[in-house]
């Protein structure tokens, strides 16, 4: 039977590849990531799967390598960061705490299928996601090049109305997982019920494809978006943090 930390190393792993960074480096069980600073998760440490040198050599290390490209260094922290107490040792360093959140996974036996939502190429899924979810031109062209980078079955959806679009969503497949990101309504639309059709279709798809399990990451304040995950079972997998050096 696997341990529950394993499998939540083995589900780490898997939200990494759905959403790679542009550059990773491997450091001693660490994994380092930079992105052009777009979103900290793709642009920061990920000390999940081991480590055997000292962590005071390894921190100044890092910092080296994030500060050679202009950026901060982040750390992106679990109950399952090696070695234990690494936390603890950001904090005495002076390592702000930020962005508590909740990776939540759920098994696909609860699905819908709604009519209203359309399976689109990647052009018209990036240029509806640039209407619902405007970035500067720097940070728009990041975003698709890691969404691209990703080495897995991806389903773009959205929802129009009047030709425009109103709500869209991602879904990764890897493995037995698919992994939800960009989530994203119109103001105006929302509590209308898009993003439960959003999930849904691109939940029913995967299923259609292998997939047993589902996986997305939400801040841990936000709780329009849990009523909407607890209301297709998901469950809180793990917990993880931020601590950035400023």
């Amino acid at each position: 039977m696997t341990e529950p930390r394993d499998a939540n190393r083995r589900l780490e792993r898997i939200l990494l590849r759905a959403r790679p960074s542009l550059v990773t480096v491997e450091y001693d069980g660490w994994i380092l990531r930079f992105a052009n600073g777009y979103t900290k998760r793709a642009n920061s440490v990920n000390p999940h799967f081991g480590s055997s040198l000292p962590a005071s050599e390894k921190i100044e290390r890092c910092e080296a390598l994030y500060r050679e490209r202009g950026l901060p260094t982040t750390f992106r922290l679990t109950p399952f960061s090696e070695p234990a107490g690494l936390d603890r040792a950001l904090e005495r360093a002076g390592y702000a705490f930020l962005d508590r959140s909740l990776v939540m996974t759920a098994d696909l036996d609860r699905l819908l299928d709604p009519d209203a939502v359309l399976h689109v190429s990647g052009d018209a899924w990036f240029a509806a996601f640039d209407r619902l979810q405007p970035l500067d031109p720097a940070e728009r062209r990041t975003h698709r090049r890691i969404v691209e980078a990703a080495r897995a079955d991806r389903c773009y959806a959205i929802v129009r109305r009047d030709a425009e679009p109103i709500a869209c969503g991602l879904g990764v497949l890897v493995e037995d997982t698919i992994c939800l990101f960009d989530l994203h309504t119109a103001e105006a639309e929302r509590r209308r019920g898009h993003g439960t059709a959003i999930v849904g279709s691109i939940l029913r798809w995967a299923h259609r494809r292998g997939a047993r399990t589902v996986a997305l990451q939400v801040h841990s304040e936000n709780e329009p978006a849990h009523r909407l995950y607890r209301s297709y079972g998901f469950a809180v997998a793990y917990r993880y943090w931020y601590r950035n050096a400023g």
